[in-house]
Parts: C-alpha cells; sequence; structure tokens
C-alpha cells in the first residue's frame, strides 16, 4: 500500500512540475510574442493635421516665397539634422550633448531640392517663446545650429505674412538676379 501511495505521490508531483513549466514557457511566449508587437498593448489616435493653424499660414507664405528654391520641411527633429562632434566629446559627455538635442523639432527646415542639403533652419515664434522653459530651450538650439553651423532664422507668428517681406528677411536684398526655380527650367 505505501508502494502505491508514494506511487500516486510521485506522479501528482511530476503533473504538478509539467502543469508548472508549461505554465512558464506559456508566458514566456506570449510575452515575446506582445513585445515583438507593441501594438497589441497600445492604442492610438491619428493626429489628422501636421501643422498648427500658425505654422500652416507661415509653411503656405514660405511655399510662395521660396519659389522652388528651397523644399520646405516642417517639424523636422533636431537630432535628424546635426549630432554633437566626433572627437571632441568624451562618450558619456557626447551622450548628454545628443539627449539634449534628441527630442527637440524645429519648426521648418529649407533645404536644396536637388540634394536635400540642409540650407537653413526655422522656428516660429509664438507667445509661449517667452516662457522660461521656452527661452532656454531657444538658447540651447541657437547653441546647437551656430555650433553645427547652420543658419537658424526665428520668425514672429502673424496672422497674415507679406511675402516680399518674408523674402527679404529669407534671402536678403540684393540687387543680383534670383536663381531661377528648378520647376521653371
Amino acid at each position: 500500500m505505501d508502494h502505491l501511495l508514494n506511487l500516486v505521490l510521485v506522479l501528482g508531483m511530476l503533473v504538478f512540475i509539467a502543469l508548472l513549466i508549461r505554465l512558464l514557457i506559456t508566458n514566456l511566449v506570449s510575452t515575446k510574442t506582445n513585445s515583438d508587437n507593441p501594438t497589441s498593448y497600445y492604442e492610438y489616435q491619428l493626429i489628422r493635421k501636421l501643422a498648427t493653424s500658425n505654422e500652416l499660414t507661415f509653411y503656405q507664405a514660405l511655399i510662395v516665397v521660396t519659389k522652388g528654391k528651397h523644399t520646405v520641411f516642417t517639424k523636422v527633429r533636431i537630432a535628424d539634422l546635426m549630432t554633437p562632434r566626433k572627437g571632441v566629446h568624451d562618450k558619456k559627455t557626447w551622450w548628454r550633448a545628443f539627449n539634449a538635442i534628441a527630442k527637440k523639432h524645429v519648426d521648418f527646415v529649407l533645404c536644396d531640392p536637388l540634394t536635400l542639403e540642409v540650407k537653413c533652419l526655422i522656428e516660429l515664434d509664438d507667445s509661449t517663446h517667452n516662457r522660461p522653459d521656452r527661452v532656454a530651450r531657444d538658447k540651447l538650439v541657437d547653441m546647437a545650429a551656430a555650433s553645427a553651423g547652420i543658419e537658424l532664422k526665428h520668425f514672429k507668428v502673424k496672422n497674415k505674412y507679406d511675402y516680399f517681406e518674408l523674402e527679404k528677411e529669407l534671402y536678403g536684398v540684393n540687387d543680383a538676379p534670383q536663381p531661377e526655380s528648378i520647376y521653371t527650367q
């Protein structure tokens, strides 16, 4: 009788261990599957417009003023435009400098229409740029652009833009003929 009781106990333990192993494997597989497909945990909603109404008004003015001389991009991540200079910083400082710009964007980027070489960065300044945190952010972005050797221009938000004035601020005033747009060649 003791022998039969021991056998039942051993079989019960084996079944318990088998179920425990199966449970652990199932959890590992389901965890791996969920991490491979993160959308199964999150729900998203579309932001229908890429630009605010102020940004859209300025964008439309830029399109008119640039006349195909530049391609206009909006909301570009600064870390896609520049990176901390290699060989100047130790690894820890490089990452600190990178993280300082990694989650920041500029409002507009003007690029050569054929090569997409970055020519100018544009920040559209509304009243939020007077807040202390925004002043500090703008100071960092200005310093980063200057350090990288790329021109950064700030424009105040307006309800309506004078195209001639905007063109003058972007390209300056000179009597030399402006290059034709690539779209008219």
